[in-house]
């Protein structure tokens, strides 16, 4: 590689803590209503620093202002191009198309984006497979098998790359309706596939988009969860995903698929929350926990579609002896460790250790979870 495309989608991932599942279409304009803060500026810049950190000189052509070229010029990079062509107030897919254009244009060896599974989509239609891309996880969901494990992940994955270590693959590129995802509906298929990074550790496979256990299974596991865990007069805040759902079946309860729901004394307290939300019940209520599943495939607990589990809010709450996780026998098997990515390092490092997690009725077992930032930390990297 000589040169390489790298591209930010500011808008990427600001839906997660307002309890919205994306950003696009009119969903940024209702994320804006509800207070919601971007978070891809900080990604990007956590894999430039990382990048700088590394010692890696390759050059790079960058869209302007907010989609790069401003990261470019925090932390000093030192062989950076800005791309000439303007860009909309409110940054659109339309933009997103315009800057991998002039990406080919000028012959990029590599398209690397801060973004989710819409910038990736975005980028597919315009590069159709013909070069690789790499994706930084920002959105609030990443089900593509294009991103690494976390903007330092990235760092190392182009160092690397320039060093002859590793392989460029296919990787499928995921499209959820998000219209319909709000809905409580997980519509996702594969839109298509595009060469990517392989390194071990270092990328995340797609997500698991078949079964990732049977009723059974998950009915198990939330009926052990319910009788050895929930205990009275106590909040639990109960995460996106089936198995999770599987718990406020058991208690005759309507739970939204995809969002945070809030549980107390048996009763449903609490629908589709936001952080403020999630914040205010605890005050309300005092002791609570977080119940949270595995991501299929990937291994993430947190950071992928359950952002509305803020920094803040773990805090609030004390950290991982505040968080419950249940899977299915199916959903780990083949799992080596279980990530973490909240977007706030410290406190994912923090998070770091065996954690107990529920797979069956009366059956636990004692998964590593390690901290996406950090992987360099605790596995072989190179």
């Amino acid at each position: 590689m000589k040169l390489i495309g790298f591209m930010v989608n500011p808008i990427a991932g600001m839906g997660g803590s307002v309890g919205l599942k994306g950003t696009d279409g009119r969903l940024y304009y209702e994320a804006l209503k509800r207070g919601a803060k971007p978070v891809a500026p900080a990604k990007a810049m956590r894999f430039l620093s990382k990048l700088k950190e590394l010692g890696v000189h390759i050059k790079i052509i960058s869209a302007a202002h907010v989609m790069g070229c401003d990261y470019l010029a925090k932390v000093n990079y030192p062989d950076f191009k800005c791309l000439d062509i303007p860009i909309t107030r409110n940054t659109s897919s339309n933009d997103t198309k315009k800057v991998v254009k002039e990406f080919l244009r000028y012959g990029v060896d590599m398209i690397t984006f801060v973004g989710g599974d819409g910038t990736a989509k975005d980028i597919y239609d315009v590069v159709n497979g013909s070069i690789p891309l790499l994706g930084i996880p920002s959105g609030v969901k990443m089900y593509s098998g294009c991103f690494a494990a976390s903007p330092e992940a990235a760092a190392y994955i182009i160092k690397n790359l320039l060093e002859g270590i590793g392989s460029i693959d296919l990787g499928e590129v995921a499209d959820a309706d998000e219209e319909l995802i709000q809905r409580g509906i997980p519509k996702v298929r594969i839109y298509g596939y595009v060469l990517t990074p392989k390194l071990e550790y270092l990328m995340v496979p797609s997500k698991d988009f078949g079964a990732s256990g049977g009723s059974e299974e998950k009915y198990e596991v939330a009926k052990y969860f319910i009788e050895e865990y929930m205990v009275r007069d106590t909040l639990f805040l109960l995460g996106p995903g089936t198995t999770i759902k599987a718990v406020a079946d058991i208690l005759g309860l309507s739970k939204t698929l995809l969002g945070v729901d809030a549980v107390y004394n048996g009763r449903l307290v609490g629908i589709d929350l936001s952080e403020t939300d999630i914040l205010k019940l605890i005050n309300m209520y005092g002791k609570a926990y977080i119940v949270l599943t595995v991501i299929g495939r990937q291994g993430y607990i947190l950071g992928r579609g359950n952002q509305q589990f803020t920094p803040r809010v773990i805090r609030r709450l004390g950290g991982k002896k505040a968080i419950y996780v249940l899977a299915t026998r199916s959903k780990i098997r083949g799992l080596r460790y279980l990530l973490i990515d909240t977007g706030d390092p410290e406190l994912d490092v923090s998070m770091y250790g065996y954690w107990r997690i529920i797979t069956g009725f009366r059956e636990e077992r004692l998964i590593k979870v390690l901290p996406a930032c950090c992987l360099d930390k605790f596995l072989p990297l190179k």
